[in-house]
């Protein structure tokens, strides 16, 4: 047990276990230094994480179900690790404290908004502030748009984890400790070949595949690019929530053929990758009509469809990968 602390000590020696125990706990990190400051300019004095102060930082979090329910997970984390470690009075947040909120449902774009959205993309001019930009911002969508990978996982995407000759790249601990591999078609593995052709001029000894300076691009560089193309496609587009690059990560109808492309990724795919399909039919059984047809063959599943031609899906995903 430390004998002299303070809540920073205390908090910067937490993150650090959970990072020797190989988590990257960056986001995580995050709230609870946060929590940190939000103590030490409110309530002067406190050492150990106290109802007050927890509930009152509570308060001050975006109201999102990731966010809210993030910062609960530490704080809990957090005051078992002092727990264990001798300190007494620790608050642990009860379960079901924060009342459950309603997940935004996502967002399914029609093949025309996908046209439209990546000839825009493709549109980005040269910015002598961000080198590249016009290189790495349609290779970043195209990623997300095929792929259904997390914002994070493919804005700091390790250029040594992409493998494209072999068709495949590997995302390390993106939401905790676990690393999985995703199989990607060879239309894609094609397009990134070209990026990286061009790319590689401007970065030629780069860390991250999609480079910003000398790093990745920052956390809202993805959802704030996404709006900005957006709106540039669809001017007047009026909807209580606007379409996110979150929703790029839906399996629908536009991304057939990415599946498609040939027996060995249709084999891979059914090994690694559909059970984030059959986890997306779990979660979100309104949306079955979203679901293409196509897929039933493809995963074995008896599906029901009652949307969008899959045909208009192979032409949509031939636009995205034409340039």
């Amino acid at each position: 047990m430390i004998k002299e602390h303070t809540l920073r000590s205390l908090a910067e020696e937490f993150i650090l276990y959970k990072q020797r125990l190989g988590c990257i706990y960056e986001t995580s990190g995050y709230y609870l230094m946060n929590y940190v400051g939000y103590t030490e300019k409110n309530r002067t004095g406190e050492t150990l994480p106290n109802k007050e102060s927890v509930m009152g930082y509570l308060d001050t979090v975006a109201d999102s179900p990731g966010s809210l329910y993030g910062v609960v997970a530490v704080f809990r984390e957090f005051g078992r690790f002092l727990i264990k470690h001798g300190y007494a009075d620790i608050y642990i947040i009860p379960p079901k404290t924060v009342t459950q909120q309603t997940p935004e449902p996502p967002y399914f774009f029609t093949a025309e908004e996908i046209r439209r959205f990546f000839e825009e993309c493709d549109s980005i001019k040269a910015h002598p502030g961000f080198k590249g930009r016009e290189l790495v911002i349609p290779a970043m969508f195209r990623l997300l748009y095929c792929c259904g990978m997390r914002c994070k996982e493919v804005r700091t995407l390790l250029y040594e984890d992409v493998h494209l000759d072999a068709g495949f790249l590997d995302v390390r601990q993106s939401k905790g400790p676990k690393n999985r591999r995703i199989y990607i078609s060879t239309e894609l593995s094609g397009y990134l070949k070209r990026y990286e052709s061009s790319i590689s001029f401007l970065f030629p000894a780069r860390k991250y595949f999609f480079p910003s300076r000398d790093t990745c691009y920052g956390s809202g560089a993805i959802s704030g690019n996404f709006r900005r193309i957006w709106k540039l496609a669809y001017p007047d587009f009026v909807l209580a929530s606007r379409p996110r690059a979150y929703d790029f990560s839906y399996p629908y109808i536009n991304k057939i053929r990415t599946f498609r492309q040939n027996h060995d990724n249709q084999r891979k795919f059914r090994a690694k990758g559909s059970d984030n399909i059959y986890r997306f039919i779990a979660r979100t059984p309104q949306n079955m009509d979203k679901v293409p047809s196509a897929l039933r063959h493809f995963l074995g599943v008896d599906l029901s469809l009652s949307s969008s031609s899959v045909a208009n899906a192979f032409a949509s995903c031939s636009v995205v990968m034409s340039k």
